[in-house]
């Protein structure tokens, strides 16, 4: 047994020490920065227009139902673009401030904060989407028969379920290549200075 520990502790000593790719990271921060940015901008122009379009063209003043229904639309909307925004990572342009402990504590905050947005959050949203749907459509669709609104109602909760969660395990995926290396390096840089 303790033969055994000894050979355990030489392997260890004589493992090789890993060495950071600093200029990896800072390739990946700004690549994660640069889609980061397209994404919002196309978030800050899609969801006013989105909300805009949905006040304009449904019938909201007639019934409280589609009302409620499309206030839950833009509330889920602008919900994804506050996180969107909170988990903005900071520009990186110089690689000394990778030796900044808060500026690495930041980074990897905001980086799993954008990793939970994929990952969790966006079921919230889908919920909500599909919750302002149906009570839309349960509206709208009153005059068909019982039978062929509930295969409606069923229809769409599973096609836009089934799309928003292929869309998040895909999304959850990309970032499990992506970002979880990003924060595992930087996470590994933090406890190399001790902190």
């Amino acid at each position: 047994m303790e033969n055994n520990f000894e050979d355990i502790q030489k392997l260890w000593q004589e493992q090789k020490t890993v060495e950071f790719d600093l200029k990896t990271l800072i390739s990946g921060m700004k690549k994660t920065e640069q889609k980061q940015r397209r994404e919002l901008i196309f978030m800050l122009i899609i969801t006013p227009l989105t909300i805009g379009f949905l006040f304009l063209t449904m019938p909201w003043q007639e019934s409280p139902g589609i009302e409620v229904s499309l206030y839950l639309i833009a509330f889920a909307m602008i919900w994804v673009l506050a996180m969107a925004l909170r988990s903005k990572i900071k520009r990186n342009e110089k690689s000394e401030r990778f030796s900044n402990t808060e500026y690495l504590k930041t980074q990897i905050k905001k980086l799993n904060y954008r990793y939970q947005i994929a990952k969790r959050y966006m079921y919230g949203y889908t919920f909500l989407l599909l919750l302002a749907l149906n009570i839309c459509y349960f509206i709208l669709l009153e005059p068909l028969s019982a039978l062929v609104r509930i295969g409606i109602h069923l229809a769409l909760t599973v096609l836009i379920g089934g799309f928003m969660h292929w869309q998040m395990r895909k999304k959850v995926a990309t970032y499990d290549q992506e970002l979880i290396p990003m924060i595992e390096q930087m996470k590994g840089m933090l406890e190399r200075k001790g902190y």
